[in-house]
């Protein structure tokens, strides 16, 4: 007989030692010890943060920059920032959860490619097995801030203690036919009001941060309206968002969204081939405005921030979540 197999039969006369080794299968959830998990798992959900600046973007309304780490080492999937328009929770001196949109869009895997490589247990030829120390990565994380929602955070200073939590929302459904820049060249966008932060994030996205490849468009433009000129946030960023990231804004303080659409004599589109993205932070009102307008446009390919995508599933234990035939009725955002 091999000597593996004699190793493991005993006659019926020998006894295992109480102390040492015991039945393996007698130890609850045995079976879960050899599932796959994600990487960060069993992560807190918060993490520490850090205030970095703060600058007045109009009457009540400020961008205030974080620190936050989005080591994937660190951070699990589930709570990381994945899609424009999910929303940053955020705790400041052991207060109440605040949700705050994000000016920017997600972190780019570039950022995590060390934290994901010691993630797959990878190694260096020539490396040697050893206990390493959790990556940190840090960058930056914009918000935009009401003084009315979050007055605590809106007068942040140095010396508040700053957590970061999940970032919730599933994001806005950018997935589908607009990502494609042939069949879509040219898209427009209706903007108002708390609205301002996704579109931010969506013109100066790069692709691996979710953007639509705006440069490579025919034409891309914003109609943004505000009450009056000094609530126009980002005003020292319009030019660029033009020059940089081809997306050209037109701005009104007066005119309607059809008004500031009817008056425009260089926009030249074809309905079919045209796309609108409606920002509006969850004004229904202009929410309504704005489909009007693609409606009279004849304009049917839209995207909208109050209407979000899928929800993503993750790894789950034992019978835990969704059915396989669930998954496949309603497909991951993340596949």
């Amino acid at each position: 007989m091999h000597a593996l197999g004699r190793l493991l039969i005993f006659s019926h006369s020998q006894t295992l030692p109480i102390s040492g080794m015991q039945d393996l299968l007698q130890y609850k959830d045995r079976d879960q010890w050899y599932l796959p998990k994600f990487v960060a798992d069993d992560a807190p959900d918060w993490n520490p943060g850090k205030f970095l600046r703060s600058r007045q973007l109009g009457p009540g309304v400020k961008e205030v920059v974080l620190e936050a780490e989005i080591s994937r080492e660190q951070i699990p999937l589930r709570n990381a920032y994945k899609h424009i328009g999910q929303r940053a929770t955020i705790r400041i001196n052991s207060g109440v959860d605040t949700e705050l949109p994000v000016a920017r869009g997600p972190f780019p895997q570039e950022l995590n490619k060390q934290a994901l490589f010691r993630a797959r247990l990878d190694m260096h030829a020539g490396e040697i097995k050893a206990v390493k120390e959790v990556d940190s990565v840090k960058a930056e994380l914009p918000l935009v801030v009401y003084q009315d929602e979050a007055p605590d955070i809106y007068k942040m200073a140095d010396d508040d203690a700053v957590e970061i939590g999940p970032f919730v929302g599933s994001g806005m459904d950018l997935r589908g036919p607009i990502i494609s820049i042939y069949t879509f060249p040219t898209i427009v966008i209706f903007c108002e009001g708390r609205g301002i932060a996704a579109a931010k994030a969506l013109v100066e996205a790069q692709p691996s941060e979710g953007g639509l490849n705006f440069p490579y468009r025919e034409d891309v433009r914003m109609y943004y309206r505000a009450p009056n000129q000094e609530a126009l946030c980002f005003r020292d960023e319009l030019e660029e968002w033009e020059s940089k990231y081809g997306c050209k804004v037109v701005t009104s303080t007066r005119g309607t969204f059809q008004d500031m659409f009817d008056d425009d004599d260089t926009l030249a589109y074809e309905p079919a081939s045209t796309a609108a993205i409606i920002l509006t932070g969850g004004d229904e009102e202009a929410e309504a405005a704005a489909l009007e307008v693609c409606k009279e446009a004849e304009i049917t390919e839209i995207a909208i921030d109050s209407r979000e995508q899928i929800q993503s599933v993750y790894l789950v234990k034992g019978s835990e979540g969704p059915t396989k035939s669930d998954r496949k009725k309603e497909p991951s955002a993340d596949t």
